[in-house]
């Protein structure tokens, strides 16, 4: 008969807590041994991957490795088109890596219903650790298959801290089957973000003014919507982890590049926009009306709250200290930031705010001791901005987002203090949300 055994620590171990003011600037905690809390909302190498339309994605891993893809795979509903590949201990040692990659995938391609377009093979630490003649290897599939493209990804943590982190790496090869135009006939695309930001963003109206089409993979339907992305002259990037696919895009096709991250200061946004339309050869709009609006929103925001504290975490977007600034400047209490880091970015308003609020309290996410830091009573008089913020704190009010979002620019701001309003006004199922690996699978996010 199995039983379930927990572990409580003899007497509480205190979380590696610091107030704003002492946080060391730009990683406040050490960094050693990991842990990674059950808040699973932001997407994994197998989800991005997916951001291309009509592709199949094969792992090559040893068994141990691929139950985690696997459970990605299914959470998307996606399971027939994924494949994986298991490496033996046998293999390693007979040197069979790449003739058992390719024998691997020829066997999957001939006995998929219809060929995909594009294929994803995604090689493993093994592979590195072992100098296994990739090139070779994709070389040998493209001559076998030369209706297919083969993009070289890669399921490698244990390199994640040496080389290029896994999650650019993953959203460059994105764009890596895109077909170079001789002649491209021009438009924007934004690059490397996970959710479509959509025909009334910033990107899709300043596309509008110039007369191009404006291009993101999240709103890609199909292979042929993805090629046409090559056509863009001009390309943007808003999330640190796209700066790879912005200089690959850059660099093969010719574009543009012009890297706006999301912020949340009204100067530096009107820069931003600013930038943007030099970008595009366009008049800078007035962005009065839009700067009142979020103004506005932020302030029925702080109506809202009546005073309840408000938790910010890294997961929910790539600018947590900015963010905290702009809302603590409108009168909005923020409480606690859970950063492992601070962004280079945030340098200007992480010493604006440990003057204007130097008792919020900085808590990492990942420190082992962490594990003991979930409360076990939930709280309903905070607000969550974020998974990991919900998690740590207990809270039932939570914004859920990732990486900030469709949100950028002035409208990106009133659109996430209006969502802060509601979330205040309305409980999640916090657990029910957090238990999906990645934010907006299952419909349940």
């Amino acid at each position: 008969m199995l039983k379930l055994f927990s572990h409580t620590p003899a007497e509480t171990v205190p979380a590696p807590t610091v107030r704003l003011a002492d946080a060391g600037w730009p990683s406040p905690f050490r960094q050693g041994l990991e842990y990674s809390p059950p808040a699973r909302g932001p997407w994994t190498i197998v989800h991005v991957g997916y951001l291309i339309p009509e592709c199949h994605e094969i792992f090559v891993c040893a068994a141990g490795c691929l139950r985690g893809v696997v459970l990605s795979a299914a959470e998307l509903g996606l399971q027939r088109r994924f494949s994986t590949i298991t490496v033996t201990e046998d293999q390693l040692r007979e040197g069979e890596l790449e003739s058992t990659m390719i024998s691997g995938v020829t066997h999957i391609l001939e006995q998929l219903p219809k060929r995909p377009p594009a294929v994803l093979i995604f090689s493993s630490c093994l592979h590195h650790f072992a100098g296994a003649d990739l090139s070779w290897v994709y070389r040998k599939l493209s001559e076998a298959f030369p209706d297919v493209v083969f993009t070289d990804c890669y399921m490698t943590p244990t390199l994640r801290k040496s080389e290029m982190p896994p999650d650019n790496k993953m959203r460059r090869q994105l764009y890596h089957g895109l077909h170079p135009k001789k002649v491209p006939s021009g438009g924007l695309l934004l690059a490397g973000s996970l959710e479509a930001f959509g025909p009334a963003s910033d990107f899709a109206r300043a596309a509008r003014a110039a007369g191009v089409p404006f291009y993101e993979i999240p709103a890609a339907a199909t292979y042929e919507d993805y090629q046409r992305m090559a056509e863009a002259r001009a390309v943007v990037t808003v999330n640190p982890a796209a700066k790879q696919a912005g200089e690959m895009l850059a660099s093969r096709h010719g574009m543009k590049l012009r890297t706006l991250l999301l912020d949340y200061d009204e100067a530096r946004i009107d820069r931003s926009v600013a930038e943007l339309c030099a970008l595009m050869k366009i008049p800078v709009w007035d962005t009065t009306a839009e700067k009142a609006a979020a103004r506005a929103a932020l302030e029925e925001a702080r109506k809202t709250l009546a005073g309840r504290p408000v938790a910010i975490c890294q997961t929910a977007t790539t600018r947590p200290v900015a963010l905290a600034k702009r809302l603590v400047d409108a009168g909005i209490r923020v409480t606690d930031l859970f950063c492992d880091a601070f962004l280079p970015a945030d340098r200007e308003d992480f010493e604006a705010l440990r003057e204007k609020a130097p008792d919020i309290l900085v808590h990492p996410t990942i420190t082992p001791v962490m594990r003991f830091a979930a409360p076990s009573r939930k709280r309903d008089d905070i607000v969550a901005i974020g998974q990991k913020a919900a998690w740590f704190t207990g809270a039932t009010h939570m914004v859920n987002v990732i990486e900030g979002g469709p949100w950028w620019g002035h409208g990106g701001m009133r659109s996430l203090a209006v969502a802060i309003a509601e979330a205040a006004k309305t409980p999640a199922d916090v657990d029910r949300i957090i238990s999906v690996k990645g934010y907006g699978c299952n419909g349940c996010c």
